[in-house]
């Protein structure tokens, strides 16, 4: 089961651990946050995803799951529309020795951008990659927009 909540202190947990970053002491709720988070039957944490607007047209995307299963079509539709209301590009960084992390990003579509010394919490050396509104695959384009690009 996912929803669509403030992250619960479990929550925080779960994504600390398995990022290594300190995702403590944020205040979670709307609008700064938007979060998704999978649960097993009985309440135990399978997956979150964290997107902070950062400023209103960008968004910074965490995300950590221990069954890639959670992740389907129509969970991805949702939080891209979600990010893209408002923001223009999001933003998801990845440790460089992390490749199983940098192959989920590719894959959702984001492109390579560069690299950040230091980036992620001035810890640690980040992958830095984005995605603009228009490469989204996850959220279908304006009436508008496909009559324009079929002109």
């Amino acid at each position: 089961m996912i929803t669509f909540e403030p992250l619960q202190p479990d929550a925080v947990r779960f994504l600390s651990v398995r990022t290594g970053g300190d995702f403590s002491g944020y205040d979670y709720t709307l609008p700064a946050f938007v979060c998704a988070t999978s649960r097993t039957d009985d309440g135990a944490v399978t997956g979150v995803l964290m997107g902070e607007f950062t400023s209103r047209w960008e968004v910074h995307m965490t995300c950590a799951v221990d069954d890639n299963a959670i992740i389907s079509r129509r969970l991805l539709h949702a939080i891209f529309a979600t990010f893209f209301s408002c923001a223009v590009r999001v933003t998801a960084m990845c440790r460089p020795d992390n490749k199983r992390s940098e192959t989920g990003i590719r894959r959702l579509g984001f492109k390579y951008e560069g690299y950040s010394r230091l980036g992620i919490e001035g810890k640690w050396d980040a992958l830095v990659f984005g995605m603009l509104r228009h490469e989204c695959r996850w959220i279908r384009a304006p009436k508008s927009e496909l009559l324009r690009k079929a002109a």
